[in-house]
């Protein structure tokens, strides 16, 4: 079974979009676009409508090159707000929503001389959200641990084999703790197992290819153990590691995915059970598709065009129809591109039974 999209529907935002997340910025159950514009010093905010279209950008400013975003709930108080890595002014800026889609003016945090990256999630397990982010001039992972009130604790570093960009949490082992997963220069996956309690354990380096670039996390090979897969901008290919369960993983196994792939995300595009991937080819202005087979392999790409340079990509059901679309960050067009996901639900085959 394909994959079907339409056409590329495209939103204008702020000068050189990088950065881009999909959230409920509202809580009215509509997913809505947020993208940071690193020509721009900015963030664009485009609220969605229910129906896969896209209200006009709204910008904030952030800093002086923002280019990642995340959201989440930093305060507790019940409304989306986002997170922006400003690479250049070594700060993360805070942008703190006030529920209804807008946000207060953002508030900036230093951490570290060049912040490239960034990820949102629970470290503790005790509510309260934290970031890890990954510093492009720094050979470290850094980790900050929220108060709950939008506020952070001193950043806690770990060393890991070389500055790195692409970074994705997920649990590894198996033990309900959240682990990390770091896309280093040197061209390996740096992987931190979690303690539970907002610490990990030393990184562990595994080979991943050629000219890394960005990460995802999920299962692809239906064993119930989490596995990576990472872009080879160099090579044009996307390297799979099937992870063993226990925290570590296999030799990575590579399948073709057009030419210098950027951007990475995973989901059941054709709502089959079996996890697909969605990849950015820059060269071509276009998005590649790779179906899963579910056993950890993948068939060879299907493409759909979006405009200049799709840097960064996200999937969420933007029209509320069950299933999984696409948006990405146009850089050099300065628009979000989208893609209303139109596939065929399967077909469900009864059986039959004849007395013989």
């Amino acid at each position: 079974m394909g994959v079907s999209f339409d056409p590329a529907v495209f939103y204008k935002v702020n000068r050189g979009p990088y950065g881009i997340t999909a959230a409920d910025l509202t809580g009215k159950g509509i997913i809505d676009l947020a993208m940071a514009c690193n020509q721009n010093e900015s963030v664009s905010i485009l609220m969605g409508n229910g129906d896969g279209t896209f209200k006009p950008a709204v910008t904030y400013a952030v800093g002086t090159n923002p280019t990642a975003v995340t959201a989440a709930d930093f305060n507790k108080d019940g409304h989306m707000d986002l997170a922006v890595a400003d690479s250049n002014g070594g700060d993360i800026a805070f942008l703190f929503g006030n529920g209804d889609g807008t946000f207060k003016t953002a508030v900036a945090l230093n951490v570290s001389p060049n912040p490239i990256n960034l990820i949102s999630a629970d470290f503790r397990g005790n509510g309260p959200i934290d970031l890890a982010i990954t510093d492009a001039a720094s050979n470290i992972i850094g980790v900050l641990l929220g108060n709950g009130d939008g506020t952070f604790n001193n950043m806690v570093t770990y060393p890991i084999s070389s500055a790195a960009d692409g970074i994705v949490a997920a649990d590894f082992n198996g033990d309900g703790k959240m682990d990390l997963a770091a896309v280093c220069g040197d061209n390996q996956i740096n992987v931190l197992l979690g303690n539970g309690d907002g610490t990990f354990k030393p990184a562990v380096p595994y080979p991943a290819g050629s000219g890394l670039t960005y990460i995802t996390a999920n299962d692809f090979n239906g064993d119930s153990k989490m596995d990576l897969a990472v872009v080879n901008n160099d090579t044009n290919k996307v390297a799979i590691l099937l992870g063993n369960g226990d925290g570590t993983f296999q030799a990575p196994t590579f399948f073709s995915a057009g030419i210098n792939p950027s951007g990475i995300v995973s989901a059941d595009f054709n709502g089959n059970g079996k996890i697909d991937l969605a990849v950015t080819d820059t060269a071509n202005n276009r998005v590649a598709i790779l179906l899963g087979i579910g056993n950890g392999a993948f068939l060879g790409a299907q493409f759909f065009p979006v405009n200049t340079y799709p840097a960064k990509i996200v999937s969420a059901d933007f029209n509320k129809d069950g299933k999984m679309d696409l948006a990405v960050a146009d850089f050099y067009t300065d628009d979000a591109g989208v893609l209303i996901n139109k596939t065929p639900n399967p077909v469900v085959r009864g059986i039959s039974f004849f007395n013989i």
